[in-house]
């Protein structure tokens, strides 16, 4: 993005407005929110809201998913795609891209890059942007898979905004925040969903706003 010229500090204020980041190249966690909950969003669903109102499993669904977990992690995510590009996996790395990243930034971000770097004519000509999306959604399909042989299932979980910053079910993303008194530190967004197996927390990632970190 910033080889296309990209203001990037526009583009994080546009996601999350107003937030106090302690240190500037903290934007990048704004980055990170944007892909990271456009990559789990419809986690929480059978299907990953790739199916509306539709049966996924006749049998037991967590062992439905237990075996289309490991029929997935035996197989190379791109060979997948390549032998098969009406499967559920190729669908979902479809649908998550098109989530992310919408024609006017495709088309702004891979035009105006350098012709010497690379000629694109869409993003799978990019072989290395390609390889790396998939490699990413392979991880998030087969997490949400093996969510889903748990019984009960895994559930998922962000923090808003503005919410108080709980030690128990959150993680400082910078891992540098520092409570002056007893100020009580907000979050400014949510970077990375935990999840809780049954009484288990796996902390969500966040970012605190108006934090300030010692350098």
């Amino acid at each position: 993005m910033r080889k296309a010229g990209w203001d990037l500090d526009l583009v994080a204020n546009s996601i999350y407005p107003d937030i106090d980041y302690a240190k500037k190249g903290h934007t990048r966690f704004a980055f990170l929110s944007y892909v990271c909950l456009g990559m789990f969003r419809g986690f929480d669903s059978e299907g990953f809201s790739l199916i509306e109102n539709e049966a996924l499993c006749n049998g037991n669904k967590g062992t439905c998913s237990l075996k289309q977990l490991l029929e997935h992690i035996s197989s190379n995510p791109m060979e997948l795609l390549s032998k098969n590009q009406s499967c559920e996996f190729s669908r979902f790395c479809e649908k998550k891209y098109q989530d992310l990243i919408h024609p006017t930034m495709e088309s702004s971000i891979f035009s105006n890059l350098d012709r010497n770097e690379a000629v694109l004519n869409s993003w799978r000509s990019l072989s290395v942007f390609y390889e790396s999306f998939v490699c990413m959604a392979s991880s998030i399909w087969t997490l949400h898979k093996l969510a889903f042989s748990f019984e009960p299932v895994v559930e998922i979980y962000q923090v808003e905004r503005g919410l108080d910053f709980s030690m128990v079910y959150m993680e400082d993303v910078t891992k540098r925040y520092n409570f002056p008194g007893k100020t009580k530190v907000k979050v400014g967004f949510t970077v990375v969903p935990g999840f809780k197996i049954g009484r288990t927390v796996i902390q969500s990632q966040v970012y605190l706003g108006g934090s300030k970190c010692e350098d």
